[in-house]
């Protein structure tokens, strides 16, 4: 087992990179101590891919730097988040023989996922997860932990999640020219979870929303397993934009004034509230009414929420999600986001971030916001991971055949349902 875990969140607005010890908490559980943390700004970032190596390369290598210096060590291997516009996923059944006097073995297991992952894919595509949502025993559905069981014939319902290979293999590079392995690429809204959900809610249907900066990344959870993800094209920055279109001043003067002035319960701001700033064609500040500025970022919000409901009802999900919606990210934070959606939604609707009941000690307050729960998220999924020492490694140039490339996402996720080894 790995005895330190690394994760680097590469976002549209900010990078995070954390590092933290791996050891055991009082009940002897697997747990973390954070030893590092190191933000920078995104630069060469859009819409969550990379749009400028060089640039990119160089804003990871300042967090790295900052993260290595607060720890006292170097960082070796990380896990490495993913998202962006090219993002697919899709539903996959795959099946294997089972020797009836053995049982269903963790072999069995990796066959049934290896045949869901083998879908024809366009050429510019790679397969980054391959996840159980349920498996099948001889006819009997809905099984959580086959192996041991007796059968003939083993069914897996697979989810399966596929990149750009060129936009893949970008943030790739940003890593590894700063000499760190990738442990795995982990699709961010997967690694939030890890950090905000309660069990309760992933188990009785749930849908997560890691709101960033240019893109918002959605993931529905029933009975414990992933269902659909979604990734949506709007982000915070969205919001911004239309701040600055609406007073025709600088995206960072619209983006400061947003943090610091909005909120979207425009109700509640006095009618003759101000707002000054600096704006195109004139040498001096202007004046606004800070209760329009909040009318606009509502319109956007409300838009957000609306397209939301849509895929939500487009996938078939919309009414099994008693937990309802917990919004996650940079973009959540923004004053009114959970009461427009519980008004906008009709259904249960929170902020979500990393809590101190997490097996993660050390955590700042600044990183339990929702604005870097996908980075504490990572670390999370690592230290799942690691408790069975299974480690794969992506070279910056994609060397060999795209099944030796991404050996195992099927095969990585089979690992954490085999005991420890000791």
């Amino acid at each position: 087992m790995q005895e330190f875990v690394s994760a680097i969140d590469i976002g549209t607005t900010k990078i995070c990179v954390l590092t933290a010890q791996v050891g055991h908490d009082g009940l002897g559980k697997l747990s973390l101590r954070l030893l590092g943390a190191g933000v920078a700004p995104s630069r060469g970032i859009r819409r969550g891919v990379v749009v400028d190596v060089p640039e990119a390369t160089a804003a990871v290598g300042e967090a790295i730097e900052k993260c290595e210096q607060e720890a006292g060590r170097q960082i070796l291997s990380a896990y490495v988040g993913i998202a962006g516009s090219h993002i697919g996923t899709r539903n996959s059944r795959g099946v294997s023989p089972v020797d009836k006097r053995s049982g269903v073995t963790g072999a069995d297991m990796q066959r049934a996922l290896e045949g869901a992952r083998a879908v024809a894919l366009p050429e510019n595509q790679e397969v980054i997860h391959t996840i159980a949502r349920s498996w099948t025993v001889d006819g009997a559905t809905e099984v959580q932990q086959p192996v041991g069981m007796s059968a003939y014939r083993l069914e897996v319902d697979a989810h399966i999640v596929t990149g750009s290979s060129t936009a893949i293999n970008n943030l790739v590079q940003c890593v590894a020219a700063h000499g760190i392995d990738i442990d795995e690429l982990v699709l961010e809204p997967l690694a939030a979870n890890e950090a905000v959900l309660r069990p309760e809610e992933r188990r009785m249907g749930v849908a997560v929303v890691d709101m960033g900066g240019g893109t918002s990344d959605l993931a529905v959870f029933i009975d414990n397993s992933l269902c659909n993800t979604i990734i949506l094209d709007m982000g915070g920055n969205h919001l911004t934009n239309d701040v600055a279109v609406a007073l025709r001043c600088p995206f960072e003067t619209a983006e400061e004034i947003k943090l610091r002035y909005g909120t979207l319960l425009p109700e509640r701001v006095a009618p003759d509230e101000t707002v000054w700033a600096n704006v195109f064609g004139e040498k001096s500040e202007r004046s606004f009414s800070r209760r329009f500025i909040c009318d606009v970022l509502e319109a956007r919000a409300q838009e957000m929420m609306e397209i939301i409901a849509g895929k939500l009802t487009e996938s078939g999900f919309i009414d099994r999600l008693p937990a309802g919606i917990v919004l996650t990210g940079g973009c959540s934070q923004l004053p009114g986001f959970a009461e427009l959606g519980r008004s906008e939604l009709s259904m249960p609707v929170r902020v979500g971030a990393a809590q101190s009941a997490l097996p993660i000690s050390g955590l700042t307050r600044a990183l339990m916001t929702p604005g870097y729960a996908t980075s504490v998220g990572l670390l999370l999924w690592g230290l799942h991971e690691d408790a069975r020492a299974v480690h794969r490694r992506f070279e910056a140039d994609h060397g060999g055949s795209s099944s030796q490339k991404w050996m195992g996402a099927a095969a990585k996720w089979l690992k954490t349902l085999l005991p420890d080894r000791d």
